[in-house]
């Protein structure tokens, strides 16, 4: 089969690989019909996360199910599914907490032999161990793009704004307009605030978040903490989701937000994040909440507001293009060129 490859610090390769095979009982077979390039891809294409030469990547996938393994209960042959970046056990005593994200048996796809060594999404087919506890089925009449983020960043774009306690009325700034900032921005609107600022230093991002209902802030002309205060009384915004993973987007979360508000920090950092601002933190009496999106809680809550038509993510999706091109993809997206590519085989 057909799959992208990383073969070193800003290559990318699509070669020929065997096609993967059912290993385990759990397992199921996926067959996959719409991929997508994720920010996270992009650490690893830079070397931030490590990653060996001749690894698949990819993490973001919907597919149709192939072959089921022994044990697995949920799926059958033709069922189409999406499935989390990640593998959970629904066991350990982590999974019966209710912290997926945080299973002591968790893998995760596109990431390498360091990330458990399950294969890659920007591929043909893809193995999803711990099958029943990992994906789940699409919903009759759903397309493969409203699909296909629920495994990743709807998921963290929601998770984002539900661990930032914002309530009716509320204002929010949601720092960075990339993917999981546009459906952070997305997802806050649920929980009617009465403002949601977005900032950033792209202007066509900008303008797909104004699209959404956000009120866009260009950092590169002007102090966002300052425009935000000037809209909010001089006190800042009640809360704040920091969507990119640098010290200066997570130091502009702190300081855009007022006194005993919170800091929902979902953004994948690049490299060690050193001077963290705790003494701004402290002075202020902030709340503080960070990590990665327990997407496994989520996925049938986002998938039913998909159906409803409340959320719409497909709405980012700038670039289709086929896998065949996808050397070509990472170039366009590392360059800023695109909001969001999905990639077919």
């Amino acid at each position: 089969m057909k799959a992208l490859t990383f073969q070193g610090k800003g290559q990318v390769k699509l070669v020929d690989v065997p096609k993967p095979s059912i290993k385990n009982s759990g397992d199921v077979l996926v067959r996959i019909t719409l991929g997508a390039v994720c920010g996270t891809d992009l650490h690893v294409y830079h070397g931030y996360i490590p990653m060996n030469p001749g690894e698949l990547l990819g993490h973001e996938f919907v597919g149709v199910v192939e072959e089921i393994g022994a044990e697995v209960k949920r799926f059958k042959p033709g069922d189409r599914v999406v499935a989390s970046f990640f593998t959970s056990c629904g066991q350990c005593a982590l999974c019966r907490k209710g912290w997926f994200n945080q299973c002591v048996n968790k893998a995760t796809f596109g990431m390498g032999a360091n990330a458990g060594g399950l294969g890659g999404a920007q591929a043909e087919y893809i193995v999803v161990p711990l099958a029943d506890h990992s994906m789940e089925p699409i919903p009759a009449g759903m397309s493969d793009e409203q699909a296909i983020f629920v495994g990743d960043i709807l998921a963290t774009g929601y998770f984002g704004a539900e661990r930032a306690e914002i309530t009716p009325g509320d204002s929010v700034a949601v720092i960075g307009a990339g993917p999981v900032g546009l459906m952070a921005t997305m997802c806050a609107s649920l929980f009617g605030p009465a403002r949601i600022f977005v900032v950033d230093m792209v202007q066509s991002r900008l303008e797909t978040a104004k699209d959404l209902g956000g009120i866009p802030i260009n950092a590169s002309q002007g102090e966002p903490v300052e425009a935000i205060q000037a809209q909010t009384g001089g006190i800042g915004a009640d809360a704040s989701i920091e969507c990119v993973g640098l010290l200066s987007a997570v130091d502009t979360a702190i300081r855009c937000v007022r006194g005993g508000g919170t800091v929902s920090m979902v953004g994948v950092p690049s490299a060690v994040i050193g001077d963290f601002p705790y003494m701004r933190v402290w002075s202020k009496a902030l709340t503080f909440r960070a990590g990665y999106c327990n997407v496994q809680a989520y996925m049938t809550i986002l998938l039913d507001l998909i159906a409803a038509g409340r959320l719409k993510p497909d709405a980012i999706i700038s670039h289709r293009m086929k896998l065949d091109d996808g050397e070509e993809a990472y170039r366009i997206f590392d360059a800023r060129e695109a909001t969001k590519i999905v990639l077919r085989p």
